[in-house]
């Protein structure tokens, strides 16, 4: 009787591990899913009230790296809106994550120090459920893995 918890010993592919655990994978999956479209969903609004509030922020945005407060206000509300985008659809999930988590402690620790971890523990927050999704992966209902899948499927085909 093997135990059937060790099955990433055995290359198996998201697909087949629902399988082998039908009711862990499922509820995990689900769970992963609905984290995913919570931070997209909201990530890609936060894009779109930056482009909407853009003159009065520009005003809180530090110059950073050589970048003017316009110019860090445009690439930081393009690099939401692009992740929020790919976090709901599931496309690169971990690596959008990892983005995101560099970007909400740089937000929180490098542009806006000044303000304090009251200010900060939101981002901080954010960088945690980012982190989150870079270890977990898109999951089952994300285009990584049916992109994945097919990919298998020709290989093995």
């Amino acid at each position: 009787m093997g135990n059937k918890l060790h099955t990433k010993t055995k290359n198996v592919s998201p697909l087949e591990e629902e399988r082998l655990l039908p009711e862990f994978s499922a509820a995990s999956d689900k769970a992963t899913l609905f984290l995913r479209l919570f931070v997209g969903v909201l990530l890609f609004t936060q894009a779109i009230t930056k482009s909407q509030d853009y003159m009065w922020l520009e005003g809180l945005y530090p110059s950073v790296w050589g970048f003017s407060p316009s110019e860090v206000v445009s690439i930081v509300g393009v690099v939401e809106a692009v992740a929020g985008v790919m976090l709901t659809i599931g496309l690169l999930t971990r690596l959008t994550s990892v983005v995101m988590i560099v970007v909400m402690l740089a937000a929180a620790f490098l542009f806006f120090p000044h303000q304090g971890f009251s200010q900060a523990e939101l981002k901080v927050v954010y960088a945690g459920i980012y982190a989150t999704l870079a270890i977990s992966g898109g999951g089952r209902y994300a285009l990584d893995t049916i992109i994945f899948s097919m990919r298998q499927w020709r290989i093995e085909k």
